[in-house]
């Protein structure tokens, strides 16, 4: 049985604006040097959480926290696992070989789906009827290599993209607030949005890799932080904070929080975006963040800037003493 290296966390820095340290709950380390990075962290509660990542050769990371308790996620086919989408209708993961897994919402039962096996799929969201949405790109291919499925409940089917869109090399991450009101972000500051119709096209301004979106809000970034925020129905207005480095992950809504390269995490308040003001979680880089139905905030990274994709680490900010990962 492997055994994870678990650390403490602690929390003495202060800024001169927002928050102090001393007014926020420390941040845990739940886990950390796992052998494969954690790519993203979704779940139900605060007690109903999933966390997925690499698979560093004995299986992908997947892992189920209820009861207090961490149990390994089966059932599962190997390769890397790169997104997880707790929905109405049970958990959804993606990831690489152009596959799909569905389960029931405990995290057991899951059954694989195929889209074209040359694919990295990078995110799934489905509106909890049963139908979902899948994105990602052939990591092989420099351009027009951006690809979206949809499954009706039957089968996995490809969906004709925009222009703009198929030319790129990856779409990353689709969430919508509802059935007909889906978006997508990607390579090349590309956005689409679903209608309940058809998927267009819309000009986000920019031009950098949008990495991730949720509820009102995309992130991304080349060599520094990007940060979008939905105005209205279709405009983005740009609210990228000053020294931001690359950001991948978000949880939007009311208490939108952000995070990034080198454990760098953002949230956004009256002010504007402004940097969490504690000592950083890790300096390991974070590439998706959740924030529970209970305002804690879960994150979870590793080294996933290049290959290896290694030294898993999930984190944690909460009202609750979070159970470790061992």
């Amino acid at each position: 049985m492997l055994a994870f290296l678990i650390l403490s966390a602690c929390a003495t820095d202060t800024t001169d604006s927002g928050d102090t340290a001393s007014d926020l709950p420390a941040w845990q380390t739940i886990v950390a040097n796992a052998p494969g990075a954690f790519f993203s962290v979704d779940g139900y509660a605060a007690d109903d959480v999933f966390l997925v990542g690499a698979d560093a050769g004995s299986g992908p990371g997947a892992w189920h926290l209820a009861g207090g308790t961490w149990t390994a996620m089966t059932g599962l086919s190997s390769g890397d696992l790169w997104w997880v989408h707790a929905g109405a209708d049970g958990v959804w993961i993606c990831g690489t070989g152009g596959r799909v897994e569905h389960g029931a919402a405990d995290g057991t039962g899951f059954v694989e789906g195929i889209t074209d096996p040359t694919l990295t799929l990078y995110g799934v969201w489905g509106p909890g009827d049963g139908t979902a949405w899948t994105v990602g790109g052939n990591p092989d291919l420099p351009a027009d290599a951006a690809q979206m499925w949809h499954f009706d409940g039957t089968a996995w089917t490809q969906v004709e993209l925009p222009p703009e869109a198929a030319a790129q090399y990856a779409l990353y991450k689709v969430w919508g607030a509802a059935a007909n009101d889906v978006w997508a972000v990607g390579a090349g500051g590309v956005a689409l949005h679903y209608d309940g119709s058809a998927w267009s096209f819309v000009d986000t301004l920019s031009f950098v890799n949008l990495f991730t979106v949720h509820d009102g809000f995309a992130v991304g970034g080349d060599s520094s932080g990007t940060v979008l925020h939905l105005s209205g129905s279709t405009t983005w207005t740009d609210e990228s904070p000053q020294f931001a480095y690359p950001l991948t992950g978000v949880s939007g809504g009311s208490e939108p929080v952000a995070v990034g390269s080198q454990g760098s995490v953002w949230t956004r308040g009256e002010a504007g975006w402004e940097a969490d003001p504690r000592a950083k979680p890790t300096y390991q880089d974070l590439h998706a963040v959740w924030r529970d139905p209970e305002g804690g905030i879960w994150a979870a990274g590793g080294h996933i800037s290049a290959a290896p994709l290694i030294q898993g680490t999930l984190v944690y900010s909460g009202d609750m003493i979070a159970p470790t990962l061992e």
